[in-house]
């Protein structure tokens, strides 16, 4: 039994064969999924994903990305959806299990992420920030974990580990899954010595540049790991350039057994485990 904690089934992706999807997601034996929510809109569509072959549930959250859309008044607008991301919660609390995915990401790529937008960088890092900041206070109002998201520029210092740095600060003691997991070995070990945290590995881990990643794993004792797929994007490397799906959990999985030299039964049952006592599943 396999979980994905960071699926993004409601993707329009999958509006064509999303039933064929969850068939072959329970052929590699994963049994529960977690949608997770990117803005107010797509959390709401994620909580009414239903499925009655698999377990499902979601989760609340605005990415980093959309801090640029509070900008001309973050104080008010921020409140505005964050008091409508608790609302979705209260209408589906046997349903949503987390808030996130919401954090840093500090990748502020001008042609590609941002094209039209003129603020410097300092103020879309402080939005973000203030963004983060707000949901890690819904969290703790509501009393549910984070699954973060964080992303630094390494394209002029490939030891950069700003974001990092501060997304490890701003959690503090709360709960939370590092989602799609790139941090450097200085940040791994960090998060060795945070016993709310755990670090979710997705298909970047099989990518060949990414040894790091697989260093990581190494390092990490099992009870520190979960899964994921954050499909429909990165998927594993035997993928690449397809659409990711929950199944691919099984081979992040498999590679993860390989790694530490142990069963893909041990790192089934205890990855299971991991999700199941941090989201109350």
């Amino acid at each position: 039994m396999l979980i994905d904690t960071h699926a993004h089934l409601y993707w329009d992706d999958y509006k064509n064969d999303l039933d064929e999807v969850i068939e072959r997601s329970l052929d590699a034996g994963v049994t529960t999924i977690i949608n997770v929510g990117v803005d107010v809109e797509k959390s709401q569509v994620a909580a009414t994903l239903n499925s009655d072959k698999v377990k499902s549930y979601s989760t609340i959250g605005i990415h980093p990305h959309e801090a640029i859309k509070y900008s001309s008044d973050p104080d008010v607008s921020i409140q505005k959806d964050t008091e409508k991301l608790e609302q979705i919660y209260q209408n589906n609390t046997g349903k949503v299990v987390a808030v996130g995915e919401c954090g840093l990401d500090y990748y502020l790529d001008r042609n590609d992420i941002y094209p039209d937008i003129t603020l410097p960088n300092d103020q879309i890092k402080k939005g973000q920030r203030q963004l983060f900041q707000a949901q890690i206070e819904l969290a703790k109002k509501l009393g549910l974990p984070l699954i973060v998201h964080c992303r630094d520029d390494r394209s002029q210092n490939p030891e950069n580990s700003e974001a990092w740095d501060e997304v490890l600060e701003m959690i503090g003691d709360r709960s939370t899954v590092l989602h799609c997991y790139s941090g450097l070995e200085k940040t791994t070990q960090k998060v060795l010595n945070m016993p709310n945290v755990l670090i979710s590995f997705a298909g970047t881990i099989t990518y060949p540049k990414n040894e790091y990643l697989r260093e990581a794993a190494k390092i990490l004792p099992l009870e520190k790991i979960v899964l994921e797929t954050d499909c429909p994007f990165l998927p594993p490397q035997s993928k690449r350039g397809q659409r990711n799906e929950p199944s691919a959990v099984l081979e992040i999985a498999q590679l993860i057994a390989d790694i530490k030299g142990v069963s893909l039964e041990k790192v089934s049952s205890q990855t299971t485990a991991n999700a199941k006592k941090l989201f109350a599943l």
